[in-house]
């Protein structure tokens, strides 16, 4: 079907057909008739269609409804103002996709006499002929839309490609789900997944260090809208500008390049939706914490082609250890140019800067109740008012820009551009514990910079070959970064951990070491990828080639090293749907990761790799709003430097860690009102080769450190859909960390921990309609204010676990 531009706004009301006004519903245009199309026969409405609808505005996903249905549709956009859709994906009807569409919203399709369709509330009004029905049937079963799932992602596939069609794990967090949680960070968005150990790093508010399938994951290696993020240091990104989280499981070079074994975080930015909301929050804390935020947008034109959206967050707090702030500004503006149905271009911008510190870790002695003196306070900490300061700043500028040539041909790039700048002043420990009281510290003064450049191009071909269908992807894309990193450490006085004298004085003037480097890296990468469908079967075919380089300057000592490397890394995977809603696959995947430096002779070091094994089933009953996924891995990370058992004080690439595990994840929606998150992760990680250490000791047979062997999650929240209460939400949750080992050598285990959190909120428009628009909401995180021990990586370097956070926000939407 040949897709019109988008049509300059009707002067009488008239709509120009299908397209037109499926167009103009997106721009939230009045529409109040249609132009007399031929009538739409009943076998229209039996035809089945292939949807592709995101999650988003409902608006907007019934103009992409009636444009892939081929209908016309034209109705009063105050119909669909404030509304969601959890969005369409796969083969329906349009009497079944539309039903779906709408689920939960209020609201039905209906035929008029002239051919076309508008939208009405139910009960059905007098002058339009109803739908066929499509029921649902069930236990329980209800006509609801579930705000946590999303029935595509494209992290996995770089298309947006249905969970049900993806063969390999992968989760998706939604705003809804974050704000319901109260998220104030990504590891709090996370906490709940399967697969993901989110809290490594304890009450750490500058850090969002995270383990995927046993790996480590930081936010340097992770994602923003498919792009690398390639900061220096640690930085928190701001969650409230985040429409989702997508967690694709295991290896991932061949779309992504070089990258961690674990998997790829992608967060999703928020950008014009081309309707008029406005959002605006305010929220206070315990930890004297006040928080302000707003989302706004609308479009801008007579035409519907321009919108825009500003969100914005500023935070002044402390945090619960002394001496530590927690305060933020986040601004991101947006801009989306879409001056016809096949072409687009989205502005992209954010300024983020952060005022924390990262919290240093302490002996175990002192927080497993051992010490004579007992535990130390939750609070406590090695800085010193006034020394101890820490400050980030990002700015970013980048597009994504869209053109399809045909229906067959699209060619996409995103592109962005990223300076970092940050500076640390911080108290360290030296010791274990001397004396039963005292801990030894050094000072270190950190200066970081950074640019970073990346862009993705892609084409895009959907095609058939006989009784295959095609959905070809053709990419090249571009990482470059330039860093550069200042520092300096010296000795500092030492501090009484039970009973700390505050007045010390840090004297900078001397140290024992310097250090100043500049390093430059690059890398380039061509991909392709075949998503072939055959009735019912998917499989998927990819294969990539990155080259990269890097060159580490000494500043100081004005000395250099290059390194560079290349490599292939491979993706096949297949899958069949059921029509009962199953979904068994099996699928590969290897990534890469560069290595720097050379062994005894000089050669350099080949990039370390993994692969993974991975079988699963994802079940989705037609019509459902619930979603169930089980997966089985075996992922090996090897060619992992290990001592050279000639010469210890050289390494060679003989190591190797083995990952296996089962991960149970479900969204669940099984009656109105009430959402569930369940997901139970085993995970087995082992040290499976390694070569003996100068001292003699091997970590051959071992569990790498601060890795749980159990992880399990549980929440649920409750809508009141009537009665005088209608609008109360009810949720509470339960996290459950196994235990861990402290140190490389296993000697000792950090306890498992069960921590448990609470939210009521409540929709003052549900029950006063004067009030549309207005919430409130109190979530309380580690409600019982357990203290626990987040993990260790020495006896001597624990990290305490955050205790009880508290904060209540009012939002008002209009």
């Amino acid at each position: 079907m040949q897709i019109p531009a988008f049509p300059k706004r009707p002067s009488h009301g008239l709509t120009l057909g299908a397209a037109c006004v499926a167009a103009a519903l997106a721009s939230g245009m009045p529409m109040l008739a249609v132009a007399q199309p031929a009538p739409a026969p009943q076998q229209q409405l039996d035809a089945r269609h292939t949807f592709d609808i995101p999650a988003g505005p409902l608006g907007s996903s019934l103009a992409r409804f009636a444009m892939q249905a081929d209908i016309a549709l034209a109705f009063e956009p105050a119909l669909t103002d404030g509304r969601s859709s959890a969005g369409l994906s796969g083969g329906y009807t349009a009497a079944e996709g539309a039903r779906r569409l709408l689920a939960g919203s209020g609201l039905e399709m209906a035929a008029r006499a002239d051919g076309s369709y508008t939208l009405r509330r139910r009960p059905v009004g007098d002058e339009a002929a109803m739908l066929p029905t499509v029921t649902v049937t069930g236990k329980g079963a209800y006509d609801g839309a579930n705000p946590y799932l999303v029935s595509s992602a494209s992290t996995a596939t770089k298309t947006d490609t249905p969970l049900m069609e993806t063969p390999q794990s992968i989760s998706v967090v939604t705003r809804e789900r974050m704000v319901i949680q109260g998220a104030q960070t990504v590891s709090d968005g996370l906490s709940y997944t399967a697969g993901v150990h989110s809290n490594v790093s304890g009450d750490n508010p500058t850090d969002n260090t995270l383990m995927v399938r046993g790996f480590q994951q930081i936010n340097t290696n992770a994602y923003t809208d498919g792009l690398r993020n390639n900061q220096t240091g640690y930085f928190s990104p701001e969650p409230f500008g985040m429409d989702r989280i997508e967690v694709l499981k295991g290896p991932s070079s061949v779309l992504y390049g070089q990258g961690s074994p674990g998997g790829t975080i992608n967060f999703v930015s928020k950008r014009p939706l081309f309707e008029s909301h406005r959002e605006v929050t305010a929220s206070v804390g315990n930890h004297d914490l006040v928080q302000g935020a707003m989302d706004i947008g609308d479009v801008l034109d007579a035409d519907g082609t321009l919108a825009y959206r500003l969100v914005a967050l500023g935070r002044d707090a402390d945090s619960a250890i002394d001496g530590i702030p927690d305060d933020r500004i986040y601004v991101a503006p947006s801009l989306t140019w879409a001056p016809s149905a096949r072409t687009s271009f989205t502005l992209l911008t954010a300024y983020q800067r952060n005022r924390n510190l990262f919290t240093s870790n302490l002996p175990y002695s002192v927080l497993d109740g051992s010490n004579p003196n007992g535990r130390v306070p939750r609070h406590r900490s090695l800085n010193e008012p006034g020394f101890d300061r820490e400050q980030s700043e990002q700015t970013s500028i980048g597009y994504e820009f869209s053109h399809a040539f045909s229906d067959a041909w699209t060619f996409q790039q995103n592109a962005r551009y990223t300076h970092f700048t940050g500076y640390v002043d911080q108290l360290f420990r030296n010791s274990g514990v001397i004396d039963g009281t005292t801990i030894a510290r050094y000072y270190q003064l950190r200066d970081q910079d950074s640019d970073s450049y990346a862009i993705d191009n892609r084409l895009v071909g959907k095609f058939s070959t006989g009784p295959l269908d095609h959905t070809v992807l053709f990419g090249v894309d571009y990482q470059y970064s330039d860093r550069s990193a200042d520092s300096q450490t010296g000795n500092a006085p030492s501090i009484n951990i039970f009973r700390p004298d505050r007045s010390v004085r840090i004297d900078t003037s001397r140290y024992t070491s310097r250090l100043s480097t500049a390093d430059t890296t690059r890398q380039i990468g061509a991909y392709v990828q075949d998503q072939i469908k055959l009735d019912n079967w998917v499989a998927t075919l990819g294969g990539r080639y990155d080259w990269a380089n890097q060159r580490a300057r000494n500043r100081l000592l004005d000395t250099r090293t290059d390194t560079s490397a290349q490599d292939f890394s491979g993706r096949v995977a297949l899958g069949y749907t059921f029509g009962s809603g199953f979904f068994p696959y099996a699928s590969y995947a290897e990534s890469f990761t560069p290595l720097t430096g050379s062994d005894i002779n000089g050669a350099q070091f080949k990039p370390e790799s993994a692969r993974q094994y991975e079988v699963g089933v994802k079940y989705q009953a037609p019509g459902s709003d619930s979603y169930v996924t089980l997966a089985a891995f075996d992922l090996r990370r090897q060619n992992v430097l290990t001592p050279n058992p000639q010469n210890t004080s050289f390494s060679v690439q003989e190591g190797e860690v083995t990952s296996r595990g089962i991960e149970l994840e479900g969204v669940l929606r099984p009656i109105e009102g009430l959402n569930v998150i369940t997901s139970y992760t085993f995970n087995a990680v082992e040290v499976t080769k390694d070569n003996p250490n100068f001292a003699g000791l091997s970590n051959q047979g071992k569990v790498p450190v601060r890795v749980p062997r159990h992880l399990a999650s549980l929440w649920t929240d409750y809508t009141l859909p009537s009665g005088a209460l209608r609008g109360l939400t009810m949720g509470a949750g339960v996290r459950y960390t196994g235990t861990t080992f402290g140190d490389a050598q296993n000697t000792f285990k950090v306890p498992a921990y069960t921590l448990v959190d609470a939210m009521v909120g409540y929709d003052f428009g549900r029950a006063n309609s004067s009030l549309r628009g207005l919430s409130a909401a109190i979530n309380v995180r580690n409600l019982t204010d357990k203290y626990y021990v987040a993990g260790c990586f020495l006896n001597t370097a624990c990290l305490l676990g955050a205790g009880r956070s508290v904060m209540a926000n009012v939002s008002y939407k209009w």
